[in-house]
């Protein structure tokens, strides 16, 4: 059966669309860490756990101590995976996010209550992990465990400036991360290419007038989709006429490129979004959340009106109906590709034809 028009573009927030060969000067080595030096180096600052990146991905109470009991058994533990950043000291977590991010959590103290579970060390079950860690506690040995316990650990040396190792590394996270859990090309580029736009795409993913077009409710999360979107808008409104056919590529290109943009990129983009999001939701849709709009719809509409900030916003409405209408946008179009370079370009060129004067 053919995938439908949602399936389709919620696996265009999914897909590597990369083949690259592995740059000859990335270094792969193995090597053992003691939980508790993996806790001194998050500790320090030297390993980036992303914190924004697992409030989205977090293992549940009972998967934690799980995870945790299995460590003071000594059970065998898979190897994670960490991208080592030579010239600026810096790690990144790969793979094995959820696993360093309870061994940290289990280390560090605090009112921490492990599980009351069946299939656990009846010694840990229902234990607040302060008291484990007590020097002078009688269970103090779970916690020594964990701490000493060694973590088989995949090292990619790299450096994190280069496009090319970042490109690689992307494609690192799409093979590893493959379970229940998976990541989407916005979770992973957030992992990896944090700077001044990945910090403007979180602020405007919150926009009131953006969330309501989105029917996202209030703390609600679209696991970075929504930002995508945003960034999709940015790169397309700038450029869609430069699209080679490879949408993930398109994007990750565009964000190393201004990953740590100046003083001057930010505010514009900024206004640009506003002076876009802010008449569509108002003129377009009288101030109202929409019925659901379909991704490949509400970015066109984006870049067209981008495109044309002097079109008058009492005919937005008219001009949203013609969008709607056109060719480019019927079904048997899109059945054709979403992501195809001819039907990008004409689609994207329609929406600017369309809102122009």
């Amino acid at each position: 059966m053919p995938e439908t028009l949602e399936q389709l573009e919620r696996r265009s927030f999914e897909e590597d669309d990369y083949s690259e060969v592995p740059p000859e000067d990335i270094v792969a080595y193995n090597e053992l860490r003691s939980c508790a030096d993996l806790f001194r180096m998050h500790e320090q600052g030297i390993l980036d756990i992303q914190p924004d990146f697992q409030r989205d991905l977090v293992w549940s109470a009972p998967d934690q101590t799980r995870f945790i009991d299995s460590l003071t058994k000594r059970l065998p533990i898979p190897s994670m995976c960490f991208a080592f950043d030579h010239k600026k000291e810096r790690w990144i977590v790969i793979d094995g996010l959820q696993r360093l991010n309870t061994i940290i959590q289990f280390l560090k103290g605090g009112d921490w209550r492990l599980s009351r579970l069946d299939d656990i060390d009846k010694g840990l079950a229902g234990q607040h992990v302060s008291a484990l860690k007590e020097p002078g506690s009688p269970k103090h040995h779970f916690y020594s465990r964990v701490e000493n316990l060694t973590i088989p650990i995949t090292v990619l040396r790299c450096d994190l400036e280069r496009r090319q190792h970042l490109e690689y590394l992307f494609t690192i996270f799409h093979r590893l991360n493959t379970g229940g859990m998976k990541l989407n090309n916005q979770e992973i580029r957030n992992c990896i290419y944090g700077g001044s736009l990945n910090k403007l795409l979180k602020e405007l993913d919150d926009n009131p007038a953006w969330r309501r077009l989105n029917r996202m409710k209030a703390g609600e999360s679209s696991r970075f989709t929504k930002q995508e979107l945003i960034l999709r808008f940015f790169a397309f409104e700038e450029r869609f006429e430069r699209y080679g056919g490879h949408l993930a590529k398109f994007l990750n290109d565009y964000m190393h490129e201004h990953r740590n943009a100046n003083e001057i990129f930010i505010p514009n983009k900024r206004a640009l979004f506003n002076r876009t999001v802010e008449p569509i939701y108002t003129h377009v849709f009288d101030g109202k959340a929409p019925r659901k709009l379909s991704t490949t719809i509400l970015e066109a509409l984006l870049v067209g009106v981008g495109r044309n900030p002097d079109t008058p916003p009492e005919s937005l409405r008219e001009k949203f109906a013609d969008l709607q209408a056109a060719p480019e946008f019927s079904e048997a179009a899109l059945a054709e590709g979403l992501s195809k370079r001819e039907r990008v370009i004409d689609r994207l060129q329609a929406a600017v034809n369309i809102f122009g004067n």
